[in-house]
């Protein structure tokens, strides 16, 4: 019992002289500056290379349960289209959305 005894008053003694008296942590450096400002003037969405554009793609694995689909057109000033997602629950996830330069705009339903 006395050797249990001393044991532990040995490492409560190493454990205290472990953390000295007035710890100071420093505050780590600031890693993220706030981006310069730009001079660069955007090109109108009709000028920009790619546009206008229409896509689409289909992918129906029913071996694995993968059925994915994606349909979008934009004319330089609006973006839609569509997208469906199969769902692990058998539910397909489908996302409407269209982008008349305010921001992107999503319906988002479900279909059994």
């Amino acid at each position: 019992m006395k050797v249990y005894v001393a044991v532990l008053v040995a490492v409560v003694a190493v454990s205290v002289s472990a953390f000295p008296e007035g710890y100071n942590y420093e505050q780590p450096k600031q890693s993220y500056l706030p981006p310069e400002p730009s001079n660069r003037v955007e090109e109108p969405l009709q000028q920009q290379k790619g546009m206008p554009y229409d896509f689409e793609w289909d992918i129906q694995n029913q071996d694995f349960g993968n059925a994915f689909s994606h349909v979008e057109n934009s004319d330089g000033s609006t973006t839609q289209g569509e997208y469906r997602v199969l769902l692990p629950d058998g539910r397909t996830q489908v996302v409407k959305f269209f982008d008349k330069g305010g921001g992107y705009n999503a319906d988002v339903t479900y279909e059994k």
